[in-house]
C-alpha cells in the first residue's frame, strides 16, 4: 500500500505509544514531527524512507543542535516506533533497523547541598515561586516531574485515556501514583516538607504550570547556581539526589530505595544511588591503621 509518511501519521498517530503515560506520549510526538520535517521526509511515500534517512537526522542532532547520545536515543526510540507500525499495518515489509548510540548509564551527579541552597535562594525570589515547590518535591519524594504535575488530577478523565494521575491520602502521608511510566502503581511517602509544598500549590501542581515559565526559571536558577556550562544540570537529577540521600545519610536500602523511586530493576536505581564523597571519606577513615595492625602483627 503506498501512502505518505504525513498521512500515514495523520490517519495512525492515535495508536503511536497508546500504553505509554501522557508525558512519554507528548514527547515521542514532537520527536516523531521534527524528525518528518526533516529534508521533506513527511512527502516521501513511507515505503522509500530508509535507515540512512535516519541515520543522516540523527547526525543532524548531534552535529548541529548539539544533543547528547541520550537524547539522540530517545529519538531513535520513537522513529522505530512509527516504523514497526507501519510494519503492523502493512504499509512496509520490515521495520527500519536502527543502532542506538553508546550513552552514558544514568546522569553522573546529583545536587548537593551548596547547590541545593542556591537554587533555593533564586527560587525564593522567583515571580515563578511555583518552582521551589516542585523542587522542594522532586528532593523530598523522588518523584518524576510529569508525577508531581499528575496529583490533583480527576481520576476519571485520566483512568479512560490511562495518563499517570496521584491521590495524596486523607492523613496526607502518601501520594498514590497509578498509570506511572512504567505500568505499576506506586505508594510515594510524604514528609513535612512535601505536604507544605503541596499545600502551597493547593494540592493541584498542573494548575501554576507552564512549560516556558517553568523551564525559563530553571535556567535562571542553573546559572545562579554553577553557571550554563553544566548540561546535566536538569530538574531530573532531584531523583537522583533524593535516592542518594536515603542512601548515604539515611542508610535505606536499595531495594526499598527501587520502591520508593518505582524502577522495576535494582540495577536502574544503582545508576541513581551517587557515594557522596564526604561520605567515602569517613567510610575509608574506618579502615585506617589496617596496615600498622598489620605491621604491628608481624613484628610481635
Amino acid at each position: 500500500m503506498k501512502i505518505k509518511v504525513k498521512d500515514f501519521y495523520a490517519k495512525h498517530k492515535i495508536m503511536l505509544w497508546k500504553d505509554s503515560c501522557d508525558e512519554h506520549i507528548v514527547a515521542s510526538h514532537r520527536r516523531i514531527k521534527r524528525f518528518l520535517l526533516f529534508e521533506n521526509i513527511e512527502n516521501r511515500n513511507i515505503d522509500e524512507v530508509t535507515e540512512i534517512d535516519v541515520d543522516l537526522f540523527i547526525h543532524h542532532l548531534s552535529t548541529e543542535r548539539k544533543c547528547k547520545n541520550t537524547t539522540c536515543n530517545r529519538y531513535v526510540a520513537a522513529i522505530s516506533g512509527f516504523f514497526k507500525l507501519a510494519v503492523k499495518y502493512g504499509y512496509i515489509e520490515a521495520p527500519l533497523k536502527i543502532a542506538q548510540n553508546k550513552e552514558l548509564k544514568g546522569r553522573p551527579r546529583y545536587f548537593t547541598e551548596e547547590e541545593i541552597s542556591k537554587v533555593n535562594e533564586l527560587l525564593d525570589n522567583s515571580r515563578h515561586r511555583y518552582v521551589k515547590h516542585f523542587f522542594t518535591l522532586g528532593l523530598e519524594t523522588g518523584m518524576r516531574k510529569g508525577e508531581i504535575l499528575s496529583i490533583g488530577l480527576n481520576p476519571d478523565d485520566c483512568r479512560d485515556s490511562k495518563k499517570t494521575y496521584g491521590v495524596i491520602s486523607k492523613d496526607r502521608s502518601v501520594v498514590h501514583l497509578h498509570h506511572t511510566k512504567n505500568g505499576y502503581e506506586r505508594i510515594v511517602p510524604l514528609n513535612g516538607y512535601a505536604n507544605e509544598a503541596l499545600l502551597a500549590l493547593d494540592d493541584r501542581p498542573r494548575t501554576y504550570y507552564t512549560e516556558k515559565s517553568f523551564y525559563n526559571t530553571w535556567r535562571k536558577a542553573r546559572q545562579f547556581a554553577v553557571g550554563s556550562a553544566d548540561r546535566n544540570f536538569v530538574f531530573h537529577v532531584t531523583r537522583h539526589t533524593c535516592a542518594t540521600s536515603l542512601a548515604n545519610d539515611h542508610g535505606v536500602p536499595t531495594a526499598l530505595i527501587a520502591k520508593i523511586l518505582g524502577h522495576k530493576s535494582i540495577t536502574t536505581t544503582e545508576r541513581y544511588v551517587h557515594g557522596k564523597p564526604e561520605k567515602l571519606s569517613a567510610i575509608m577513615q574506618q579502615l585506617g591503621g589496617i596496615s600498622n595492625n598489620e605491621r604491628r602483627e608481624q613484628c610481635s
